[in-house]
């Protein structure tokens, strides 16, 4: 029986691929270096024997806080020759949530990548007794009880191997690594509690690896531009593994403002990404049509934006012929030329933005998944495509849905269970079907729709349950807010938290409030607050009456990860947000 762990992925992407091709590609300066991918398992077996050599034994914990990098992968893959067990660590943490996960999980090992996130772990290592050792990846004079290694030490003198000697060490040490084995331990943020530590084993990614490659048209000839952090799964399995093991190249954007730029220069096949880089991009068109002064170019410019919403899925008329020859092939030219894929996740896409990004040319799939299943447990296919849907379940996994409309799901693609944590193991995974905490359906055509969070759903004081993702992806049609939160738990009305995009918010006051000169009293200005409500009644109107929101408040600051608002995939943190903003909401609650 053939074995199910990555490192049996990685022998056979090295017979397969050119080893020394271009595998991983950075931004240096105005060029792009890259590494192949016999060099970068050169440097892998290098760490791998240091740190074998310096006492790190199977199941040891080793963490890692960097951005996406090279050597985020070398790292990676020498825990898997060690059959050391992965802690990555969002680079957004505090020092004290970074205690929590490094205590927790009794990490051995810390890897950072810069100064400022080893000041975060030396701040607080006098409490971290399990830890023996830091390596980091830029030179430093910091000192401290815990000995602190420079990365380029454990590749001082390492050997120049041929790719059969690669391959060969590599068999050997694969005997070794069982399916089951601990492959990662990843904390989720979630929008809600304490993390939990999700353990993954080889079995549950490379189950979760090859059930994607069946159902997406990836190969050799891609490119992925890859943005979103790798400690998340979504990123680590979609936008590295992925690509990693079926020969692609792999580009990693400077941050999430650079990639409109890197597109045009690396000319992407994929991106995988989240429904906000989407949202960002159309908003940025839409703007860029509002801005031109009144000329045929914006007459034909409309017009096609106009095609796009209305003639998305019937690329044979004339109208869109002419369209995509005018326009869309102009705007697509901007993505590099080769964009075919963005693959969404991470958070629900906005069905008429997926709809007009497949009438410019562009394909968007959205999918469904979460880290405690390694994450992919559904995606639209390029022949099968249903906005609105995340699609149906990828190969090898089963999904129903519980009498109280809760999704579950079954197969390898299944956590281990989350660590330290027994009872909440038991709780989410009853009879070998996980309890995704998301409520949804499924369609005639076994498309999976999710409708809202069991945990997000609300009852008003009068008694009625109310799904507030449902209402919040209404009020986001509106082409000026860029963020919201809707309250309403216990309540005798539903009201809501509201971010202006600020830029297309300073426009609308130029129309409505001439007076304004400061951002503090576009926020108070009476004409625009009546617009939004007039703009709120509109998008609500379908909405039975005790979903609608009654009253808003605009907050002038957008909700980000560096305050703790929102998760690394950009969804908002329900419990942080509501007891930070408690005044301004209470306020939208008085004198009832």
């Amino acid at each position: 029986m053939a074995k199910k762990n990555l490192i049996e992925l990685a022998i056979r992407s090295l017979k397969k691929y050119d080893s020394e091709r271009g595998l991983i590609f950075t931004k240096s300066g105005d060029d792009y270096t890259s590494v192949s991918r016999r060099k970068l398992f050169n440097d892998i077996l290098s760490v791998y024997e240091y740190l074998k050599k310096h006492g790190i034994k199977p199941d040891d914990k080793i963490s890692i806080i960097s951005e996406n990098r090279t050597e985020w992968i070398i790292c990676d893959f020498a825990c898997m020759l060690l059959r050391a067990v992965s802690v990555p660590i969002y680079t957004t943490l505090s020092p004290e949530s970074i205690k929590y996960i490094l205590k927790d999980s009794a990490a051995k090992v810390c890897i950072v990548s810069n100064n400022l996130y080893l000041d975060k772990v030396l701040s607080i290592e006098s409490e971290l007794h399990d830890l023996k050792m830091i390596i980091t990846f830029s030179d430093t004079d910091r000192k401290a009880m815990i000995p602190i290694i420079n990365f380029n030490d454990l590749l001082t003198g390492s050997k120049d191997r041929k790719t059969r000697d690669i391959i060969h060490t590599l068999e050997q040490t694969s005997k070794s690594i069982k399916d089951e084995d601990l492959l990662t331990i990843i904390y989720t943020s979630g929008t809600t509690g304490v993390p939990k530590g999700v353990m993954l084993t080889h079995k549950n990614i490379y189950s979760n690896i090859l059930s994607i490659t069946n159902v997406l048209p990836i190969g050799e000839e891609d490119l992925f531009l890859s943005y979103l952090p790798y400690s998340h799964i979504y990123e680590r399995t979609a936008g590295y593994y992925l690509p990693f093991f079926v020969g692609a190249k792999i580009c990693y954007a400077q941050s999430i403002d650079t990639i409109g730029v890197q597109m045009a220069e690396v000319k992407p096949t994929v991106v995988i990404t989240v429904p906000r880089l989407l949202d960002k991009i159309y908003n940025k068109l839409i703007k860029n049509y509002e801005d031109m002064p009144n000329s045929i170019n914006k007459k034909i410019l409309g017009w096609a934006i106009n095609v796009a919403k209305s003639n998305w899925n019937n690329k044979k008329s004339l109208k869109w012929k002419i369209a995509d020859k005018l326009v869309y092939s102009k705007i697509r030219q901007k993505t590099g030329g080769r964009l075919r894929l963005f693959v969404s996740g991470g958070g629900a896409l906005n069905k008429r933005i997926g709809e007009f990004f497949e009438g410019i040319g562009i394909i968007t799939l959205e999918g469904y998944g979460m880290t405690e299943t390694s994450p992919v447990i559904s995606v639209n296919r390029v022949d099968k495509n249903k906005y609105g849907t995340v699609g149906t379940p990828v190969d090898g996994v089963s999904v129903k849905i519980a009498d109280d409309g809760e999704i579950l799901v079954k197969g390898d693609l299944v956590m281990k269970g989350y660590y330290n944590n027994k009872e909440e193991t038991d709780n989410t995974i009853v009879d070998g079907w996980l309890h995704t905490g998301d409520i949804g359906e499924i369609d005639e055509d076994g498309h999976i729709r999710i409708t809202d969070r069991k945990k997000s759903l609300f009852k008003s004081s009068g008694g009625k349950y109310i799904a507030p993702a449902h209402i919040e992806e209404k009020i986001l049609q509106i082409e000026y807010i860029d963020q919201v939160l809707v309250i309403g738990n216990n309540r005798m009305y539903v009201t809501a938290l509201i971010v202006p995009e600020i830029n297309a918010f300073k426009e609308l006051a130029k129309k409505l409030c001439a007076n304004v000169e400061t951002e503090s009293e576009l926020f108070q200005c009476e004409a625009i607050l009546k617009k939004v409500t007039s703009d709120l009644n509109e998008v609500q109107k379908d909405l039975a009456p005790h979903e609608r929101v009654r009253k808003f408040t605009l907050i002038e600051q957008p909700f980000t990860i560096e305050k703790g608002e929102l998760t690394p995939t950009l969804k908002i943190k329900r419990k942080v947000v509501e007891e930070k903003f408690s005044n301004l909401i209470e306020k939208m609650y008085l004198k009832v």
